[in-house]
């Protein structure tokens, strides 16, 4: 999925999920933006480079590890699912301070979840740093020959719809 998408789409489920609670929704739409940092990072300094485009992209981002292995410690399923579960059990232990990270982890998660089942070739290692095993996925939200089209459209009519929702909530 697109950075945009996690960030909003999250944000949208999170209001859904807890309609009168403004920071719990950013917080986890935050959460959900937080593992494509690197390589927005990364495309931020080709563009100031005035270098950008895809190949290059692909090889000075992409290609070097101060960006790839801070994208594959931010896309493993291990230190996102860790960090929530002690996030939950602090909440459970009412150690709320601690706790409040919570909804930043949850879209953390749930964009490493979304990440998994949209990746094809270019998808991340699940299990880093134990594994460099990669689940590709049938479907990409990138690769024609993987149903990108008919996921774009998807993945748009669903940004479109929840949009529509926020500001259908925000007028009443």
């Amino acid at each position: 999925m697109r950075t945009y998408s996690h960030t909003l789409l999250t944000y949208s489920a999170a209001r859904y999920l807890k309609p009168n609670d403004g920071p719990f929704a950013a917080l986890a739409a935050l959460g959900a933006t937080l593992p494509d940092l690197p390589a927005g990072i990364g495309a931020a300094w080709l563009w100031t480079s005035r270098l950008y485009s895809r190949e290059t992209f692909l090889r000075e981002v992409c290609g070097r590890s101060a960006f790839r292995k801070p994208d594959a410690a931010l896309h493993s399923i291990l230190p996102a699912t860790v960090a929530l579960a002690i996030s939950a059990m602090l909440k459970v232990a009412k150690y709320d301070r601690l706790a409040a990270a919570f909804p930043l982890l949850l879209g953390w998660a749930a964009h490493v979840a979304s990440d998994a089942l949209t990746h094809g070739s270019d998808a991340r290692p699940l299990f880093w740093p134990i594994s460099n095993w990669r689940f590709e996925s049938p479907v990409s939200y990138r690769e024609r020959d993987r149903h990108a089209l008919q996921f774009t459209l998807a993945e748009h009519t669903l940004i479109l719809a929840a949009t529509l929702h926020l500001l259908a909530k925000h007028k009443n």
